[in-house]
């Protein structure tokens, strides 16, 4: 059974994780070091508030996602 608890901590993360999203929006380009360290220091942030495979799960969707976002940017400014 799930406890209301439970359904707050996962709602929590699920907005914490949404607002770091946010922030990093619009991507950076792939070679921006000073983007990817904050987003790196932003996923580690968020490990360090909900440690866990599903939150885990999340963030790597999360990084996936800004990763697929920058090449498609980068195909488009190349004209690919």
């Amino acid at each position: 059974m799930v406890r209301n608890e439970d359904i707050r901590r996962e709602f929590n993360m699920f907005s914490d994780i949404w607002r770091v999203y946010k922030t990093l929006l619009p991507v950076g380009t792939a070679d921006d070091e000073k983007y990817w360290d904050a987003v790196m220091n932003a996923v580690s942030e968020i490990m360090k508030m909900y440690p866990g495979k599903f939150a885990e799960d999340l963030l790597l969707v999360l990084v996936s996602d800004l990763e697929r976002r920058c090449a498609e940017n980068e195909d488009q400014d190349s004209g690919r």
